[in-house]
């Protein structure tokens, strides 16, 4: 019997979008379509210290290796090259999204490369079937590259059998930043739509094919068994079948598994009731691509849908309303044909739209779309840079306007403009579910929050590109964000008292019931650039609100309630939020306390109120 080992080069950065360290489902379904027939084994370079050597002690006589990220390719590459050279008479085959767009480059540094789906493809080439009879094989002969047709993918996905899951060794801690333990799950292949600048589809356009709700639910079943608490999926568009995907919710809700699920899927509108539904099931978590405010681009672009503005907003207004607590608008900037102004106002045309995050990405031309393809005709493709660049935060289109530190500026004034005190408070959403639906304990979820606080900035990917820029996005924001946001933008109400409950200060509001808290964020001298304005009205938080400059409804003395005054220095604040090192943020954060012991009224009110809630008990 062949060994074969199943290998997972790259050592993605473990903050890149939200902490998220995922297996490679691709690896695990290879594997599953030859264990009957093979020794097979898994590995991870983010979880072995020596990847190599441990490849090498299994003593493989083929080693797969995933090839799926762009930016990551050359990673893969050298892996694969040092795979070869370590142990004698290997086979290394190459596969994987990006072995697949470009598979005369991936075949430089292995034996073979199967392009698109490969399990049948796999199986026969370990079975010995001749190369020319194994469709979407691409190989050396003579000295001439082999490219075979494609196979034609299985129309019933049900065929395929499950991820290889149990191949993963004990230590390899597939998970949110460590904390909540997380999968993958697929039930779709293809999409429904063909989008010019989409990788995927250039593959197989328009051929969308689906695992029946049945063997579906199995898996979710089998992942609520192993403890997952957090799981995405691998979909190109999860909601190409509705009535597929109500079943699917049905199964989950009547079996009263819980676990939060995020999905990428096109927008639609209606259907309240079904998403409603798919909340209810744990798909609380939504991503989809607004694109662009001009039609013209969504018309590039190939986006099924004439303009973004009321479809997206309405769509987005259905989620919210639905219940869902991510609600995350992807858009292209940087293309040749977008202009300087429409890029300039890109964050504050988002936050017009109303999702709860966004996600701008630089024009990525990948390898076979036609994006990539009509760039190259018209010479606007930075063809020097190599696939390291592909991070979906590099310039990689020659922009007529604008260089590279322009668009860079530009980007991180999309998320200042965005990021509305409103939008702050729609953070919570996310916390908030795990702990009160999900039942995870309140550390892990404060833990999770702390590992995730880079995101403030609107940094998800794997190259934080503009952390230069953070202490300039803060004055940025407070200097003049802060003034444009219209009266709903500032109120951070909802969700607000609900989070204080999470975090246990019932008590304090108990203490301070019938107080107004002012929070000054203050400048040079007296100045107020921005304040926080809290009411507490039977132990609750009514309001929760920011102003640009002092509060105008909180300052004056009344009869019936006090107020505290709390003070945040510009000074102090700055690096609390984006000094890089750990321990300078933590003393930051303390020094604004004992600051505010000094300095404020807080103390004394705090004590005042204390002690009356203490008569008011001996009264009583």
């Amino acid at each position: 019997m062949q060994r074969i080992a199943f290998v997972y080069p790259a050592s993605i950065k473990k903050d890149s979008f939200f902490g998220f360290v995922l297996p490679s489902l691709a690896l695990e379904r290879l594997a599953a379509a030859v264990e009957d027939i093979a020794e097979c084994a898994l590995f991870d370079a983010r979880f072995e210290k020596d990847l190599i050597n441990e490849v090498a002690r299994f003593r493989p006589d083929i080693i797969c290796v995933n090839v799926k990220t762009t930016v990551y390719s050359k990673i893969c590459y050298d892996a694969a090259r040092a795979l070869k050279n370590s142990v004698p008479g290997v086979i290394i085959v190459l596969g994987g999204l990006h072995a697949s767009s470009c598979p005369e480059e991936a075949l430089e540094h292995g034996d073979y490369v199967i392009c698109g789906e490969g399990e049948i493809s796999f199986r026969k080439f370990v079975e010995g079937d001749a190369p020319e009879n194994i469709g979407g094989l691409v190989y050396k002969t003579g000295g001439a590259t082999v490219k075979n047709k494609k196979a034609a993918p299985p129309a019933d996905m049900d065929i395929l059998k499950p991820p290889a899951r149990h191949l993963r060794k004990p230590y390899y801690n597939y998970s949110a930043a460590g904390l909540i333990k997380m999968d993958l799950l697929e039930t779709s292949r293809g999409c429904t739509h063909f989008c010019s600048f989409c990788s995927p589809a250039s593959l197989y356009p328009a051929k969308y094919r689906t695992h029946s709700p049945e063997y579906v639910f199995k898996q979710i079943e089998a992942l609520a068994a192993a403890g997952v608490k957090y799981c995405m999926l691998t979909d190109d568009h999860f909601g190409g079948d509705l009535s597929r995907v109500e079943k699917i919710c049905d199964l989950i809700i009547n079996s009263g598994i819980r676990i939060a699920f995020f999905c990428f899927i096109r927008p639609f509108a209606g259907e309240i009731e079904l998403k409603k539904k798919m909340v209810r099931a744990g798909f609380v978590m939504v991503s989809y691509g607004a694109e662009s405010p001009d039609p013209t681009q969504l018309a590039r672009y190939g986006k099924g849908f004439g303009e973004s503005a009321g479809f997206i907003k309405k769509v987005n207004r259905e989620w919210l309303t639905a219940g869902a607590c991510y609600v995350g608008n992807s858009f292209v900037f940087g293309d040749v044909n977008d202009s300087a102004e429409t890029i300039a106002s890109l964050g504050k045309f988002a936050r017009g739209l109303d999702p709860t995050y966004i996600e701008p990405l630089y024009s990525q031309p990948f390898a076979g779309t036609k994006y990539r393809e009509s760039l190259q005709e018209n010479n606007m493709l930075i063809e020097e840079r190599g696939w390291e660049y592909f991070t979906e935060g590099r310039m990689l289109v020659r922009h007529p306007q604008l260089n590279e530190e322009e668009l860079k500026r530009l980007r991180a004034k999309m998320w200042v403009d965005f990021f509305s005190p409103k939008k702050a408070a729609g953070v919570f959403r996310v916390p908030l579910y795990f702990y009160n639906t999900l039942n995870i304990p309140l550390i892990k979820v404060l833990k999770y929050m702390k590992a995730c606080d880079y995101s403030v900035f609107g940094c998800i990917l794997e190259d934080k590109f503009y952390e230069d820029l953070h202490y300039e996005m803060i004055d940025d924001y407070f200097g003049r964000a802060i003034k444009e946001f219209g009266p709903e933008e500032l109120d951070m109400t909802e969700k607000f008292d609900e989070f204080t409950n999470m975090l246990k200060l019932g008590w304090l509001k108990n203490v301070l019931d019938n107080h107004d808290i002012v929070i000054n964020l203050s400048g040079g001298g007296n100045t107020v650039l921005a304040s926080l304005g809290l009411k507490i009205r039977n132990k609750k938080i009514m309001i929760a609100r920011v102003e640009p400059g002092p509060q105008k409804y909180y300052c004056e003395p009344c009869a019936q309630h006090d107020t505290v005054v709390l003070r945040a220095p510009m000074f102090l604040l700055k690096p609390s939020m984006a000094a890089g090192n750990h321990a300078v943020k933590v003393a930051s954060v303390i020094l604004i306390f004992l600051y505010n012991a000094v300095f404020s009224n807080f103390s004394f009110k705090f004590a005042k109120a204390v002690l009356k809630k203490i008569f008011a008990s001996l009264y009583f």
